[in-house]
């Protein structure tokens, strides 16, 4: 019986590919919903720009994601853009983290998890950065500082 079990499950899956996302050198699944203030945001809307996309939590990464708003700062009218997608956290606890620490670049939540899982996440901070022209172009694990930031986004995208 066990046999015959097995043997269904693995016709049921013949042909099924599982294929993560968030690869290199494909383009970036989309991301729309609202932001903190209920302004709408899309990756498909920020097209033309470079974007920092970076995943993060408030128990392991708060403290790196400030240290990304000087970078915002410095290279927004570059044409960079910059969104933060918080894990797990309810929208008033991000909005208090945001405003407390003066962050101007775009924040978002994901109570469920959805687009984490659309680009493949398993651990904070993940950073994805985005061409102009949509295309994903390096994936970073974990943590990151702005300068090495500022030199791959300027390799990758010519900012």
């Amino acid at each position: 019986m066990a046999l015959v079990i097995l043997l269904a499950c693995l016709a049921c899956m013949a042909g099924c590919e599982v294929k993560p996302a968030g690869h290199t050198g494909e383009k970036a699944p989309e991301i729309a919903g609202t932001d903190l203030h209920g302004e709408p945001v899309s990756l498909g809307r920020l097209r033309g720009s470079v974007v920092v996309l970076c995943f993060w939590t408030n128990s392991c990464c708060s403290d790196r994601l400030k240290r990304l708003e000087p970078f915002y700062r410095q290279n927004k009218d570059k044409g960079l853009a910059i969104l933060a997608i918080n894990e797990g956290n309810a929208g008033g606890n991000v909005a208090s983290y945001a405003e407390a620490n003066g962050l101007t670049f775009t924040v978002q939540t994901d109570e469920g998890g959805l687009w984490a899982r659309e680009y493949g996440v398993f651990g904070f901070p993940t950073i994805f950065i985005i061409d102009r022209e949509g295309i994903i172009r390096k994936k970073i694990l974990g943590d990151v500082n702005p300068e090495q930031l500022d030199k791959l986004v300027k390799q990758i995208a010519r900012l």
